[in-house]
């Protein structure tokens, strides 16, 4: 039994899927048969399913709606009104319990020192401000999608890198490190990710203009997501009120951090709650419109928005509620994980690594999947089923290879981070010239604030999106019907993508397995250490021919050697290195000549509990030449990852190694396909970890006068730890 066979949402809703084909597999792009008229038939009444999810969601709500107006009274207009601030400071007094034990003379405990006088209406209004900035820009998508959707979403794609590294230097100009390093790896990560799937958008470019020429012609859909953006606007009212008490408190900025974060997550679920209630109603009429043929046929039933309106908040609410706990967080992780999948090439020890969890989040996804709305709004089952259901279908007829060529859910969602960032930046500007302390508290909550509003009017688009892959699985004649071209690109897409995977599907060699090729790699880039034998070569001296290897892979190669180079001095430094019993010249040798990975186990020794009767250990002849030549090896090392990295960019101009943009393909592929530059890689991941680590445990052995400047700069790799060479002070280091 089909989907076209029964209608369901009494009259309202889209038929039903069975849950087994009786048929079995097919092929989604078999057209042959006409499609038929559907049928209409009495719907029997809905169940109603996650009852458990709707009860605890009503009860968040109640919960925290009164938190937040106790929060919010506290301090309108009157500083703690409801003497809550004596709750405030119970942990800070905590320490000083058991003092009068030890002393004669005790102070009293010292409140903490804070915005004691600061009051709610002195930071909610940052909060409408936000809540206008969004409302105003889900407003403008909506009204410019039908115009310019193209456009604006190829700006969300290629700007927001952009704007995640701009808002990380004004970050770390204003010596917010966390911050800044936190949109510094943002920024990192959604560049790899959109150089990962440049060759997808196309075709996602495609499915998402298709869906926005469904959705424009829907008025009915429009209205729905300006009704709910109000509503969220009327929660938001109250949450921001509760929020501005929480920033006005009188408590230690930490406190104020960890109660924003519970409000923020609850802020998070209530927003996407609404988010998919609007795509379980839009699924519906879209689904709808697909199966009877349009909007004005004669077959539609009356009034198919209110009853799937009625739906989508009484029977199937709880399993909304549900779904919209996990889904996002899933979906963010398996769109960053096939991006990095698909450009893994011959590398087994990668693939392995990332095929464990792509294979772990494929199985969350089979029961946590946004195409679950499209059944919830068919026909009203559990959510769980419904993610199943819909997830085998996908399977069983080939598409889930479609689905995963497809990015249209991660584009959309660049351009709701892009306008949740563009809330804040505006909010947080204001923040800054009226309360600079408080800039990042209310710049992140806004932040948030605009990315809900913005999400309520882009998953407008997006359940436009599922709807079209559900009914392409089960009738691909639906979508013949509606768009023949359209059909025909996907059914051509979906030909490629199933082709491609059955080239993929070969076995290869076994993760132990080394190739020649490899060895031979590794022995040539060892004698091109420190670009030594290529420089002799270029004078005269011809001992030995430096062999001839790709530029880039040399100067990654020396880059991560330079790096490692530099680390001597700072762990024969390192004050809690007599944790570790070991030799730190064979390790630093194993490091330097094998792997950082050894570096691994002494990070976790060294911080162990330090023995009692344990003195300094006498310095060996290697770490004593390290220490007292220091900025020797800052200056070497930082001059071979320079060289290093102009190299790779540069390097060997005459060899036919091309431009600048063929040795970032080449540097691409090479990761992807060879096992050294997965070890590289994960080097330099590892060093950027460590080194501002190191570094922070070891400031006092810097010279008082550049302490400051150190501990800005360790965050930067490589700079960093030549900044605290230079700047080591070896006699109070000793």
């Amino acid at each position: 039994m089909s989907l076209r066979d029964s209608d369901d949402l009494d009259g309202a809703s889209s038929p039903t899927i069975e849950d087994e084909d009786e048929d079995g597999s097919r092929n989604p792009s078999d057209s042959s048969s006409p499609a038929p008229a559907p049928s209409v038939a009495a719907a029997p009444a809905r169940r109603w399913r996650d009852v458990f999810w709707l009860l605890v969601f009503v009860l968040h709500l109640l919960l925290v709606g009164s938190a937040l107006v106790l929060l919010g009274l506290n301090r309108f207009r009157k500083a703690d009104r409801l003497n809550i601030d004596r709750f405030t400071n119970i942990t800070i007094g905590g320490g000083a319990a058991a003092a009068p034990r030890e002393a004669e003379v005790v102070a009293p405990p010292q409140r903490e020192q804070g915005p004691s006088g600061e009051l709610t209406e002195t930071f909610w209004p940052f909060y409408g401000a936000a809540a206008g900035v969004g409302a105003a820009i889900a407003g403008a998508w909506l009204a410019l999608l039908g115009r310019r959707a193209g456009q604006m979403m190829k700006v969300s794609v290629h700007s927001l890198t952009t704007y995640l590294a701009v808002i990380s230097v004004l970050c770390f100009w204003g010596k917010h490190f966390f911050w800044g390093v936190a949109f510094a790896v943002g920024a990192l990560l959604q560049f790899l990710y959109v150089m990962s799937v440049l060759d997808r958008f196309p075709f996602t470019m495609l499915v998402l203009q298709k869906a926005v020429k469904m959705v424009w012609g829907l008025p009915d859909v429009m209205r729905v997501a300006y009704a709910f953006i109000l509503i969220m606007l009327c929660w938001m009212v109250l949450w921001s009120f509760g929020v501005a008490g929480i920033v006005a408190l009188s408590m230690h900025d930490s406190g104020r951090w960890w109660l924003l974060v519970v409000f923020s997550v609850s802020l998070f679920w209530t927003g996407a709650v609404l988010c998919n209630t609007v795509h379980v109603i839009v699924s519906g009429m879209v689904f709808l419109v697909l199966i009877h043929g349009g909007q004005r046929a004669t077959s539609m039933p009356p009034k198919p928005v209110l009853k799937s309106l009625q739906y989508a908040v009484t029977t199937s609410f709880g399993s909304i509620c549900y779904g919209s706990l996990f889904t996002a967080a899933i979906r963010t992780l398996r769109w960053e994980i096939r991006g990095i999948r698909s450009k893994i090439g011959n590398n087994e020890c990668l693939l392995c690594c990332v095929d464990f969890l792509f294979h772990l989040v494929e199985t969350l996804v089979r029961f946590f999947n946004k195409y679950a709305y499209v059944q919830i709004a068919v026909n009203g089952k559990s959510f769980n089923r419904s993610a199943r259901d819909a997830w085998e279908l996908f399977q069983s007829t080939g598409i889930e290879a479609l689905i995963a060529y497809d990015c249209s859910g991660a584009v959309l969602l660049m351009g709701t981070i892009l306008g949740g960032l563009l809330t804040g930046t505006c909010t947080g500007v204001w923040a800054w010239f009226k309360r600079s302390d408080k800039v990042l508290m209310v710049g992140c909550t806004a932040a948030l604030m605009g990315m809900i509003l913005v999400g309520l009017a882009v998953v407008v688009v997006e359940s436009a999106v599922t709807s079209i892959y559900i009914c392409y699985a089960e009738d691909p004649t639906l979508i013949q019907s509606w768009d023949t071209e359209f059909f025909n690109q996907m059914s051509e897409a979906l030909h490629q993508r199933l082709q491609y995977r059955s080239a993929r599907a070969r076995e290869g060699d076994p993760v132990w397995a080394i190739k020649q090729s490899t060895i031979s790699d590794l022995l040539g880039l060892s004698l091109n250490f420190f670009f030594i034998l290529p420089l002799m070569n270029s004078v005269g001296i011809h001992v030995i021919e430096a062999p001839v290897l790709h530029p880039v892979a040399e100067g990654l190669f020396n880059f991560v050697i330079g790096w490692t180079f530099l680390f001597a001095p700072l762990l024969f430094t390192d004050r809690r290195r007599d944790r570790y019993k070991g030799s730190l010249d064979l390790l630093w040798g194993c490091q330097m000549f094998l792997t950082n990975v050894f570096l691994i186990p002494y990070m976790a020794i060294r911080l162990n509990d330090a023995d009692s009767n344990q003195y300094p250990t006498k310095p060996s002849q290697l770490g004593s030449v390290m220490v007292r030549g220091a900025p020797i090896v800052a200056l070497i090392g930082g001059f071979v990852c320079v060289v290093s990295t102009l190299w790779a960019l540069f390097g060997r101009a005459d060899g036919g190694f091309g431009s600048l943009a063929d040795r970032w393909l080449y540097l691409g592929n090479y990761i992807g396909s060879e096992r050294l530059a997965y070890a590289f890689i994960w080097d330099i991941l590892l060093y950027a970890v460590f080194q501002p680590w190191l570094i922070g445990d070891n400031l006092q052995n810097v010279k008082e006068d550049y302490t400051e400047l150190v501990n800005v700069l360790r965050f930067v790799p490589v700079v960093g730890l030549v900044a605290y060479l230079l700047c080591l002070d070896y006699v109070k280091e000793s």
